[in-house]
């Protein structure tokens, strides 16, 4: 198999956070995951254990990866081996995101993410009643 090689002259990233890198250079296997339990309240309050995500069906349930059973067979000709990149900019990475420069045989990443939101009860005024 024919190499590729890349070439980026500049990269400029604000942020990066939550469990994202940068990763320069060849790899054989690429694995990222992020499990989030976003809490979303009216008032600001924070009671310091909000739950534990792992209770939550979404986040037990394997994934699944079905196999690839189809034989591929192709041709490819690269005139030119070389990938060159002037300038990148990436605002932010975030949730397990990757940004690679370089060749990567496999790639896998995972992010869960269970939004839970807490609303206020609204008292109904005596007028506001619904009548039927």
């Amino acid at each position: 198999m024919a190499q590729r090689n890349s070439f980026v002259d500049d990269v400029k990233i604000n942020d990066i956070f939550y469990a994202s890198n940068v990763h320069i250079g060849d790899s054989t296997f690429l694995n990222a995951y992020n499990r989030v339990f976003a809490v979303q309240r009216e008032k600001q309050i924070y009671y310091g254990y909000e739950a534990d995500y792992e209770n939550f069906a979404n986040f037990k349930e394997p994934i699944p990866i079905p196999p690839i059973s189809e034989a591929l067979r192709f041709n490819r000709y690269n005139a030119n081996p070389n990938i060159h990149v002037s300038h990148v900019r990436i605002i932010g990475l975030s949730t397990s995101a990757i940004f690679h420069i370089g060749s990567t045989k496999k790639v896998y990443l995972e992010s869960r993410v269970h939004h839970t939101r807490q609303l206020e009860e609204k008292s109904r005024k005596p007028s506001e009643s619904v009548q039927r």
